[in-house]
Parts: structure tokens; sequence; C-alpha cells
């Protein structure tokens, strides 16, 4: 649904969008999420070819009290980085190969609390530890064995604490209308450097890295007993920060429907099933080497698979994409994403009634 759910309910669909989505989910639920993703990047005469497939969160959802009150805890990834850059180079009749790289990754670790405590009032709170580890290099490798390999390394790891916070109101039996709120959270740094055949400092400069405040709110309405529209705007304040790279703030507007029979757990296998379209523009508050904006246009394709022997599915999608600013804009990224969804969902923790 182009990545809609900021206000999205329902029984079959484990949202993490939004924290206060959870109590609606009658079972016990494990999930897990793989992706993989390419892209085709192109510009001022130089082309680049990319593939990742990573697996992007493990979650755990349990109903204190089914429909009042739910629990989750989970482990996704924040961002994830990794590259490599060579060039051959001379100094007086040196030759050799330098080389730049990265790698390294910054994950959220949540547990979330979901309450329901109106009839149409969905209230919900995560909270959120990030931690990991990002990684810079340089190597310079002469091409004759009488010269002196040389290699500088500088690592960061980050820690922090954070909260999230989320609501959905239902206005009728078909509208729904929910937000989320995360306040601005500064990444702990540990700094340390290493050069080879030198020595390791660390303790230096922390090199700390805000993340702005970002806000949410969206909206879905039931047409029918099958099709359900929604709408999301999402963005995170990075003007605040004026970081290099960052002259204003992210935005992202989705659209999606999707097209299901609404069945629950016990209903027909065809009414689990589901179809879902989807579209989503984000300006990513960055600019390009020529000073236009960055900015993503992607379009969605999904389908949800029931698991016949559980209360779950399979929940696939496809995007594809154009990262780019403007026909005047000499670089440019074809992206396509696939991404697996799998959710198990049983009773458990429930006493069986007894005589």
């Amino acid at each position: 649904m182009g990545g809609v759910g900021l206000a999205l309910l329902g029984q079959g669909t484990v949202n993490y969008l939004n924290p206060a989505t959870l109590t609606e989910l009658p079972f016990t639920y494990i999930t897990g999420n793989v992706v993989h993703e390419t892209a085709d990047l192109a510009g001022s005469g130089q082309d680049a070819f990319i593939t990742n497939t990573n697996v992007s969160g493990v979650q755990f959802v349990v109903p204190l009290k089914v429909n009042r009150i739910s629990i989750a805890v989970g482990l996704n990834p924040y961002s994830v980085i990794e590259y490599q850059f060579s060039s051959r180079g001379t100094e007086g009749s040196k030759s050799f190969e330098e080389i730049v790289s990265g790698d390294g990754g910054i994950n959220t670790a949540f547990f979330s609390v979901s309450i329901h405590p109106f009839r149409r009032l969905y209230l919900g709170a995560t909270g959120m530890f990030y931690f990991g580890n990002l990684r810079n290099m340089w190597r310079v490798i002469f091409d004759s064995p009488i010269f002196t390999n040389t290699q500088d390394e500088v690592s960061r790891n980050f820690t922090a604490g954070n909260i999230r916070l989320g609501a959905v109101v239902r206005l009728t039996d078909a509208w729904t209308f929910g937000g989320v709120f995360t306040p601005s959270v500064t990444l702990n740094a540990d700094k340390s450097i290493t050069l080879e055949r030198l020595t390791r400092f660390e303790n230096l400069q922390a090199g700390d890295i805000d993340l702005p405040q970002s806000y949410g709110f969206g909206t879905t309405y039931s047409l029918g007993k099958k099709l359900l529209l929604g709408l999301d705007f999402y963005s995170q304040k990075w003007s605040d920060f004026n970081a290099q790279g960052y002259v204003n703030d992210s935005k992202r507007i989705a659209f999606g429907l999707e097209y299901s029979g609404k069945g629950d757990y016990k209903s027909s296998y065809w009414s689990r099933a589901a179809l879902r379209l989807g579209v989503f523009y984000q300006d990513l508050g960055l600019e390009d080497p020529i000073g236009e904006k960055v900015t993503e246009l992607f379009g969605t394709l999904g389908v949800g698979i029931p698991l016949k022997w559980r209360a779950g599915r399979i929940d696939l999608a496809l995007e594809g994409g154009r990262r780019g600013s403007s026909s005047s804009n000499p670089f440019r990224e074809t992206v396509f994403r696939f991404t697996a969804t799998v959710s198990v969902g049983e009773k458990w923790f429930f006493r069986r009634k007894t005589r």
C-alpha cells in the first residue's frame, strides 16, 4: 500500500509504524522481514549497479488482554552502510592503489505497549534503544613490495534511547485517523582510530550523531466490505540541525489501496487473501551536487497470502521507482525493492476453561 500504515487497524495486520494499532491483534504473533534491493546509478559518465539483501526485522507481539492491552518486542535495522571506492595513482616512480571503504550500521531494539481504553480510541508508546557501529577505512597498497602498505581505520560505536508515541481514533466504523511523534535524540559515540603499524587511539572527540524530531499522521477509509483506501504523511525536521547536506525537512506522502475479503482466521482461505497497490513521493531534504532537491517517486504492488495452517500470512511487496530531482539532474538512481514478511499467529498464554 505504498508504505501506508499510520492509521491501519486490522486483525490480520502486524503494523509497527504506529504502536497504537497492536491491540487489534487477537493472538500472539511472530513476524520476520527480508528485503532485497537493487539500484542502478547513473550520472556524469559514471555508472554503478548495487544489490543488497538483508533481514529487516524480527518482532514479537503478545496480547495481555485481547483487544485491550498488548505488548511487543523486536529488533529492526535503522540504517546500513557498505561502500568501497578504489583508484590508481602514482607518486614519482611509485604506483599504488588507494581504497576508501566503509561498513556497519545502527539497529533499534524496541519495547511497545498498546492499549484500547475506549471503544474508538487506541493509544501506544514504544521505547527504543539505538546501538551499532560505523567503520571507515583508508588503505594504500603499493605495487612494489619494497614499500609498506598503510591502513587507517576510524570506528564509532553508538548508543542512545528514545520514545515514540502513537494514537488512532476510529471516527466511524469505516474511517480511522492516526498519528505518531518521535522527539529528537543524540546518538552518543565512542570513537577510536587505528593506524596500521603504529598505535590505536581511543576516547577521542566523539562525533555524535543527531536524529531529528519526526511526526506523521494518516487516515484510512473502507469502501464497502472489501476495498480499503489509505493516505499517510510523514516528516523529519532535519533543518533543525543544519547538518551538512541536509537543508530542508524530509517529507513523505503515500497513498495506497487494499482489496481483501477481510476475513478473520476462521474465515475461508480466499477471504483472507489481499491485493495491494500504492505510490509514494518523498523529498529527502537533501541537495545534489548541482544544488537541486533530491526526491524519489515509487510505485508498489503487493499480495497477502494466508497461511492455511495458522492465523498468519506471507506478505510480498515489490517497489520500483527513481531517485533523482529533475530532467536537468545528471545524477539518478533506478531502484527496485522486494520485501517478504512472514507473520504467524497462535493462541499463547490463554487458560483453558475447566468445569
